[in-house]
C-alpha cells in the first residue's frame, strides 16, 4: 500500500485525537487494582475514612461542574447536578444510563431526601 498525503494527514488527526482525548479526560484511565493507585489523601487524618477495597468509576462525562449527589435506593439511580447547565442529571443503576432528570433545575446545587424519603433540592440562587 502507498502512502500518501491522505493517509498521512488520518495518521496525524488520529494520533492528536488520542492525545487530545487523553487530556481531556485529564489523564484519568480505570484501574483494576485495589486499592486504586490513583487516589490519594491530601490529608493523611482523612485515611481512617477510606474503603481500600473501592474503586473509582466514571459514569458520565460533558458535564461542566457537578455536585450535590444523592442515591435513591427505591430507585436505584443516583441524582446530581449540573449547576452551569441548569440541570438534574439521573444515573440509572440498572441499564448503566445517564439522562437528563429535571431541566430546567433553577440552578440546584444539592440534592436531599428527608426521613419519610421525599426528594428535596436546596438552590444557590434563582434566574
Amino acid at each position: 500500500m502507498e502512502m500518501t498525503r491522505r493517509h498521512m494527514f488520518g495518521a496525524a488527526c488520529a494520533a492528536a485525537a488520542m492525545t487530545l482525548t487523553r487530556t481531556a479526560l485529564g489523564g484519568w484511565e480505570p484501574s483494576e487494582r485495589y486499592p486504586d493507585p490513583a487516589i490519594k489523601s491530601l490529608d493523611p487524618s482523612f485515611n481512617r475514612y477510606r474503603l481500600f477495597n473501592a474503586n473509582v468509576e466514571r459514569l458520565a462525562t460533558g458535564m461542566r461542574w457537578c455536585e450535590g449527589p444523592a442515591w435513591f435506593g427505591d430507585a436505584r439511580c443516583l441524582i446530581w447536578s449540573d449547576i452551569p447547565n441548569n440541570a438534574l442529571m439521573r444515573w440509572d443503576e440498572e441499564t448503566g444510563a445517564v439522562s437528563v432528570y429535571r431541566k430546567p433545575s433553577n440552578h440546584a446545587n444539592g440534592n436531599t431526601r428527608d426521613r419519610q424519603g421525599r426528594r428535596g433540592q436546596t438552590t444557590q440562587f434563582a434566574k
